[in-house]
């Protein structure tokens, strides 16, 4: 379901779509997930971000952007993330990726690795932006085992030439 919070235009359902419905959504595809073992389609292995998903790694970036205390480093420390990953959606994403891969961090999430080098949520969120760019939307989707036809034909579309024209951190705030 897609909600729209456009006519409103309160910041704060924007913040509540995004901190709790979308966790909700998060957390019933992950049970979905391991439950029928399904096996990811693209799968960068070690160089993508995460098996599954990607938007959360950009929304839970920008809800740290302005956090006083935790840096980009300290997703990689265990604490931090049992600490604080109910409250922050990157941790979160970290924790699920903890829960479900074995082995050192830097070998099984080589990309998250390099990205806990980068000194600022800011620079993070934003290099996250440019990689969803690069990495999602400006590929072609995979579409496997589906039958095209005349209740849903196929109609192929010509290639955006720009998505964005800069990659702008969201600045989500903190949930509340």
């Amino acid at each position: 379901a897609v909600v729209s919070t456009q006519s409103t235009g309160n910041q704060a359902d924007h913040t509540a779509t995004v901190f709790h419905l979308f966790r909700k959504y998060l957390a019933v595809m992950r049970k979905i997930q391991l439950h029928y073992k399904l096996e990811p389609a693209g799968s960068q292995g070690v160089w993508g971000l995460d098996d599954y998903q990607f938007i959360p790694f950009i929304f839970g970036s920008s809800q740290l952007i302005a956090h006083p205390s935790i840096s980009p480093g300290d997703f990689v420390v265990q604490e931090v993330v049992t600490k604080h990953h109910e409250n922050y959606m990157f941790l979160g994403c970290i924790k699920f990726i903890n829960d479900v891969k074995r082995g050192p961090f830097a070998e099984h999430s080589n990309q998250l690795w390099n990205i806990s080098a980068v000194k600022t949520w800011t620079k993070v969120n934003q290099g996250l932006i440019k990689m969803y760019k690069a990495e999602v939307l400006c590929k072609q989707p995979v579409i496997q085992h589906f039958q095209f036809g005349s209740m849903l034909p196929f109609e192929p579309q010509p290639p955006p030439s720009t998505l964005f024209s800069t990659a702008t951190p969201l600045n989500l705030p903190p949930p509340t």
